[in-house]
């Protein structure tokens, strides 16, 4: 069923922000607002220049250049560079799916949002950012993906709930990647104070 993954995944990530996130935590109700509001707009769609779009890919895009709109210079162009890339791998592979599919063996989510969470980890080392040049660069990709097919007379829907669950599934494995990050960077630091103690009682 397309889009149970989407909805799986940003259902958990609303109950953990809002539920399990401590509430002193400074973007706490934004993070809540902002994955409640995306399930919200994935029942809508709206169609801008002859394309289709999901209510929820204009919400990623939109949200995501309001906030990169606040980062210094060189820190904004390197998030829309590296955003570009993740459009072109996640692109590539749309286009390779569809002229040789017989190449994927296993479901295409997994593979596509494996692909592109291997290609952010390589270029970013912001936990927030990975996440947020993904989600930009996904739904980007299906933004030039649709404009492609319609080259070939091919209507392609932006965004819809089959491509979400890729992307949910994306953003899912890079939250998964920082938390063993932060574990860790826990331990090591533990273990570092530990060494110091046995060199200070030796």
């Amino acid at each position: 069923m397309d889009g149970l993954l989407f909805y799986w995944l940003f259902w958990c990530g609303w109950i953990i922000t809002t539920f399990f996130y401590p509430k002193t935590h400074p973007d706490r109700l934004l993070f809540s607002a902002w994955i409640l509001t995306a399930i919200i707009f994935s029942t809508a769609s709206i169609t801008i220049l002859g394309y289709e779009i999901n209510g929820t890919g204009l919400f990623i895009v939109l949200s995501i250049y309001i906030w990169a709109a606040h980062l210094p210079t060189k820190k904004l162009l390197y998030f829309f560079v590296s955003s570009f890339i993740l459009m072109l791998t996640s692109v590539c592979f749309l286009l390779f799916e569809l002229f040789d599919p017989i190449w994927i063996v296993i479901k295409r989510e997994w593979l596509l949002a494996i692909l592109v969470a291997c290609v952010a980890i390589l270029l970013h080392s912001d936990k927030h950012q990975r996440i947020l040049a993904v989600l930009l660069g996904m739904v980007q990709s299906d933004i030039l993906y649709s404009f492609i097919l319609k080259g070939y007379s091919f209507s392609y829907p932006i965004a819809e709930l089959y491509a979400l669950d890729a992307l949910a599934l994306a953003a899912a494995l890079l939250v998964g990647w920082n938390m063993l990050e932060f574990v860790v960077s826990y331990f090591e630091r533990n273990m570092h104070s530990i060494e110091k103690e046995k060199q200070k009682l030796t």
